[in-house]
């Protein structure tokens, strides 16, 4: 079974030093006995058999316990491996200085001042408590071995041994510790480096990201742009067509339609022209709703016509300085030609003092003014009609007030929209384009002025706008007047 490895990064840092450590030592103490066996058994020629298996068995012990250390540590077996190793040249010594004690060699005892050495590898492979373990066995070694089979004595030299057994494992143990604690240190600055390397990384790929982000969207734009402009010029094309079309119909329609009209009015307002010859009553009625739905058919020509001009940018406004009073004068005896038989009085509501001329279009003012007035007298069935207007800073406030039928909340927002009429108008038959109160905002709109509506389902309603106050006029005597 594998040995556990560690999880900290400084701790497997430390024990990947442990492990080349012990893997470059057992292969130096192989081939320092594999030349040991060779020197001891040239040495020994002239020695006895004892001592050539004595040399034989420690330098073979070191050569078999350094092969299978590196088996062990090849399996990741660590611990094992360092044991083996250092019980196998604790076995070696042992052996020679038994070998040399038997003979009561006197230089038997120098043989222990190998176990330091040993010590000193116990204590730079293994940890502190393990590591205590094999210095144990290493005194114990240089302590009992050499008196094996005789009196316990422990001469100078084995004290010496001892004494430096224990300087060397203070030492290593010391000297372990710092290595460790810088190996920690520099671990700790490669884990910050390397994290801090990561999150630029990470920083950089989002930076990569967004970037191929912002390049697709751009990508996008531009499709979206392409395909935009191609709609636009697509539909100015199309505007362009319907311009065309529209003012082309509206020449082909006008000329039948005006000859309908005149005929039918000569027939009703000039019998003279047929040698005063009276038109007869059952025709009368036909005739006049033949006349009428001729005027009719070409006011909504006209208006279609006008709003083609609009879309196009070709209806004509020419501002100049425009006196409201004769416009109001105007309009309401056109209107009151609208009223016909209904009950219902047109009034005028403006200042005693009068109103301030305003900066218009004087056949546009009137034209607005007509489209409100006839559409507030065609959706009152009795009542009142008001043309009103006030100044106000630097504008002029007009209105047109009925107390028709009204228009729901829900449909105040639409009725300036092309082809659209409020749901109570429809409720109540009425006829009509849907065209004369989007013409009126776009006539104000191009006078710079503004144009909404109040109104309250059931109670009437009133469209205001406003036309801006002509400035007055200075002329080149009085500005030099003016100067001097």
């Amino acid at each position: 079974m594998q040995e556990q490895k560690a999880s900290n990064p400084t701790t497997d840092f430390a024990h990947q030093l442990r492990v080349e450590r012990l893997a470059i030592l057992w292969k130096a103490a192989a081939v320092l006995a594999a030349v040991g066996l060779w020197a001891g058994l040239v040495m020994s020629i002239s020695a006895s058999l004892q001592s050539m298996v004595e040399v034989i068995l420690a330098t073979g012990s070191v050569i078999g316990g350094g092969f299978l250390t590196g088996r062990l540590l090849s399996q990741d077996r660590y611990h094992r491996a360092v044991w083996v190793f250092v019980l196998s040249l604790y076995f070696a010594i042992s052996i020679l200085i038994y070998g040399q004690a038997r003979t009561n060699d006197p230089n038997a005892a120098l043989y222990t001042f190998a176990i330091p050495c040993i010590v000193l590898i116990v204590t730079l492979l293994l940890p502190l408590r393990e590591a205590s373990w094999g210095v144990l066995i290493g005194l114990a070694i240089t302590v009992i071995v050499p008196s094996l089979g005789k009196l316990l004595t422990i001469s100078t030299v084995q004290l010496v041994s001892i004494g430096l057994s224990l300087l060397i494992a203070g030492v290593a143990v010391q000297f372990s510790g710092e290595i460790y604690s810088i190996a920690e240190w520099a671990m700790a600055g490669y884990q910050k480096e390397r994290k801090f390397k990561e999150q630029l990384f990470d920083s950089q790929q989002e930076i990569q990201r967004g970037y191929m982000r912002q390049k697709a969207l751009a990508d996008e734009l531009k499709a979206a742009n392409a395909a935009l402009d191609a709609a636009r010029a697509a539909a100015e094309e199309a505007k362009n067509f319907r311009g065309q079309f529209l003012a082309n119909m509206s020449h082909e329609l006008r000329t039948p339609l005006n000859a309908i009209i005149g005929f039918s009015e000569t027939m009703l307002r000039y019998p003279i022209m047929y040698n005063n010859q009276p038109l007869p009553e059952a025709y009368r009625q036909d005739i006049t709703q033949i006349h009428n739905s001729g005027k009719h058919l070409l006011q909504l020509i006209n208006d279609v016509l006008d709003l083609a001009r609009v879309d196009a940018g070709k209806l004509d406004i020419d501002i100049e300085r425009v006196a409201l009073e004769s416009i109001f004068t105007s309009t309401l005896a056109t209107a009151n030609s609208l009223v016909g038989a209904k009950p219902i009085q047109l009034r005028r509501d403006v200042p005693a003092e009068g109103l301030p001329d305003v900066a218009g279009d004087p056949l546009r003012i009137q034209q607005a003014i007509l489209n409100l007035l006839g559409n507030a007298i065609k959706f009152t069935e009795s009542g009142t009609v008001t043309l009103g207007a006030r100044p106000e800073d630097d504008h002029v406030l007009l209105w047109v007030a009925d107390t028709g039928i009204g228009i729901s909340e829900q449909d105040l927002p639409l009725i300036f929209e092309e082809f659209r009429q409020g749901a109570s108008g429809r409720k109540q038959g009425r006829a009509g384009s849907g065209l004369g109160l989007a013409i009126t905002r776009h006539l104000i709109t191009l006078m710079n002025g503004k144009i909404w509506a109040e109104s309250t389902l059931g109670k009437g309603s009133t469209f205001y706008f406003t036309l801006p106050i002509a400035q007055p006029v200075t002329t080149e005597v009085e500005a030099e007047g003016q100067k001097g």
